[in-house]
């Protein structure tokens, strides 16, 4: 619908913004045109041209353009391309921009500007999850309880959470947009939405803020177990006095861009959860402390586990990218050398003196080139110490006996060599059938998983009891051992 104000959309709605259109600096030479914000595109389509040669336009970029709707409302749309220039009829020019990203409610002339004091967001399920006691419900009957005389809904305020995160330097904490609505003879429609809230030191700039408001959604997922998606994002900037007051607020800015919500859950239930928030209350200080100080070692891992919520890949792939996380990980977190490095330079010296000593020169640079990777621990290795780190039940929980486990190691191995290079030779635990793949994945993400909650402090004794009761792994551990074992 056009005609509307963007400051009161979400990143779920679809809108149009009728207005008019400016490169920073250029303000005189406006262009009236329609933004357009649906689920898979922004798009902004002028009737004319912010170029200054329209015939010889080709694939201009602009950091930033301006704008401002019939609404009043300012805007600055960031990142933006020239898709499409059209002349259709002699003197009548439309251009079409393709927009990564904008924000509402003011002006910024370029990136390095962009600079805000806090912002608020929320993500889909946080409400659920958080399973705040927000509406209480009272209803008075009739003495004989026939019918009822009156029903009550009354706000129930709640402690929120705030926590200091050193390594950020910044404050999360818990707040809620509460929305009332009546029609008094018809219909009340009272809403309470849960948003997560970021307050750093310092002013931080736009990067600063999307970068972490992502590493919070995705300790999100973690807890629930699926993917999240952003509802409405809000920045404040500076503090403003209200007119005829001298009370002050921080000018709020709207921001929106676009996301594939193809993973998007049209009912959350309870049992779709992991971990609730009740589990980890008590703990969620320091939670938040290790995943934001582990973030840097472990980003890889964080990118590859929580990318397969969102994607749909083929079993091939999806099994390589979660042997990856596996690998990775121990990498990160594990020494994984078989000799102490002064001891091994000291092999590998001899080792090299050799093969130069007794054998042709190019056969002896490949297998000196193998010596120079010769002390990392093979993927065999790293998985087997990933395991050894967890006790025996859990281990006998997510796979099985010793034997089991030294089976699937071999299964995973050989897989992942044959799909690397498609040699086939001797290699007898192969997993061939997609099935047999699938539920080598499941078994490993719940791997990943418990790593992850050991990893922010959480004790595996719980944690495997909520992975192996959960409704994305209890199946497949299930048949994991059926076929696998």
């Amino acid at each position: 619908m056009s005609g509307m104000q963007a400051m009161k959309q979400t990143m779920f709605d679809e809108f149009e913004i009728k207005g008019y259109w400016w490169i920073p600096g250029k303000q005189e030479d406006q262009v009236a045109g329609i933004l357009f914000f649906t689920e898979d595109k922004i798009h902004l389509e002028l009737i004319g041209s912010l170029s200054d040669d329209f015939l010889s336009m080709g694939n201009e970029k602009y950091e930033i353009i301006l704008g401002f709707s019939d609404k009043g409302e300012q805007f600055t749309l960031l990142n933006v391309n020239v898709k499409k220039s059209e002349t259709n009829a002699p003197g009548f020019q439309t251009q079409t921009y393709s927009i990564q990203s904008f924000i509402v409610g003011g002006y910024f002339v370029n990136q390095e500007e962009i600079q805000f004091h806090s912002m608020n967001f929320q993500p889909t399920y946080l409400t659920e999850w958080l399973g705040r006691p927000v509406f209480v419900d009272k209803t008075t009957f009739e003495k004989d309880k026939s019918s009822i005389l009156g029903k009550e809904v009354s706000y129930n305020k709640y402690d929120t959470f705030n926590h200091y995160v050193d390594v950020l330097g910044a404050t999360i904490e818990e707040t809620y947009n509460s929305k009332f609505k009546a029609d008094l003879s018809e219909k009340v429609l009272w809403t309470n939405k849960s948003v997560i809230k970021i307050i750093p030191n310092e002013n931080k700039d736009l990067s600063w803020f999307s970068s972490n408001m992502y590493i919070l959604k995705d300790l999100l997922n973690l807890f629930i177990g699926h993917a999240t998606y952003f509802e409405s994002i809000a920045f404040y900037g500076e503090e403003q006095k209200m007119e005829h007051t001298d009370k002050m607020y921080r000018k709020k800015y709207m921001y929106f861009f676009r996301q594939n919500k193809s993973k998007l859950k049209e009912k959350f239930n309870w049992s779709d959860v992991i971990v609730n928030f009740n589990d980890i209350e008590n703990g969620l200080n320091n939670i938040l402390n290790f995943w934001f100080e582990k973030h840097s070692a472990l980003e890889v891992v964080y990118n590859l586990h929580f990318d397969e919520f969102y994607k749909d890949m083929y079993i091939n792939t999806t099994f390589l990218n979660t042997v990856q996380i596996l690998e990775i990980y121990h990498r990160k977190m594990y020494e994984g050398k078989v000799y102490h490095k002064k001891e091994y330079r000291a092999l590998a010296k001899e080792l090299k003196e050799i093969l130069d000593e007794k054998f042709p020169e190019a056969f002896a640079k490949i297998i000196g080139n193998k010596v120079d990777y010769g002390n990392e621990y093979s993927l065999s290795m790293r998985i087997e110490e990933i395991l050894n780190g967890f006790n025996e039940t859990t281990r006998n929980l997510l796979i099985g006996t010793e034997e089991d486990i030294n089976k699937f190691i071999r299964q995973l191995v050989e897989t992942r060599n044959y799909l690397t290079h498609y040699d086939s030779d001797k290699k007898k635990h192969i997993l061939m059938e997609p099935f047999d793949k699938y539920f080598a994945v499941q078994r490993l993400r719940a791997i990943a998983t418990l790593i992850l909650f050991k990893e922010v402090g959480l004790d595996e004794t719980v944690m495997i009891d909520k992975i192996c009761n959960s409704k994305q792994y209890s199946y497949g551990l299930r048949e994991a051992k059926k076929l696998l074992n």
